[in-house]
């Protein structure tokens, strides 16, 4: 049996078998049922791993706003009047701004980290339906139309609207503990530095991501054709 594959289909099929076809037949047959299987355990692995980094962010963001309730609830600020030196008063009353200042930054790390393990979910589902469609499956198809379409909701996007929740709180609590100790400069220089810290970590996070396919050198296609020839 011969399925003939859709010209949107091609590349990925192409560059999976490591040869240009344009129809699959049975000698392609257990190639494919091999990477849908490998595809199917890798999205799980990955939705595992999605799990348990996301639990240990929300542990550490409940550990932050511990620590910045006990902060305001001992009044640092009375301690502060109270010491006999300014260094350590104004340490005291630097402890909100950091503690927020900290959960502001862990708060951008895990929307960045979200964003990339839903792409990355998001491409294994992909695969998954494109394999199946030529293996004679369509279980995962079948499974994602059941149901409403009212809650056909996506685990990935529902991670990432938290996270951004979440970033957008400790963004708030920082620009404000630094209003109320700085004033109207202080909580324009947090805006800055707020704005500055998300561009850099971008900026960053997309040279690390881009990095080794930069550093893989690739062969155009006339070149490959062209050593492919056998000297004279």
């Amino acid at each position: 049996m011969r399925i003939n594959l859709d010209q949107a289909d091609q590349p990925f099929i192409h560059r999976l078998l490591g040869e240009e076809v344009d129809a699959i037949d049975a000698a392609q047959q257990p190639r494919l049922q091999q990477a849908l299987q490998s595809a199917r355990q890798q999205k799980s692995h990955e939705t595992d791993l999605d799990w348990k980094r996301n639990a240990v962010y929300l542990l550490l963001f409940i550990f932050l706003y511990a620590a910045l309730g006990a902060s305001l609830t001992l009044d640092l600020s009375a301690i502060a009047q109270a010491s006999s030196h300014k260094s350590i008063a104004y340490a005291l009353e630097a402890v909100p701004v950091l503690i927020a200042f900290s959960g502001l930054f862990l708060s951008l790390l895990f929307v960045f980290a979200t964003r990339s393990s839903a792409r990355r979910l998001r491409n294994w589902e992909q695969s998954i339906l494109l394999l199946e469609k030529y293996t004679g499956s369509n279980l995962s198809l079948q499974i994602n139309d059941m149901g409403a379409r009212t809650t056909h909701y996506s685990q990935s996007a529902i991670t990432v609207a938290l996270a951004l929740f979440i970033s957008v709180t400790w963004a708030v609590m920082y620009n404000f503990f630094t209003f109320t100790t700085s004033g109207v400069i202080g909580s324009v220089i947090s805006l800055f530095i707020t704005t500055m810290t998300y561009v850099i970590l971008d900026i960053q996070l997309l040279k690390s991501g881009h990095a080794r396919a930069i550093d893989e050198p690739q062969i155009p296609a006339e070149d490959e054709k062209t050593q492919e020839k056998p000297r004279a």
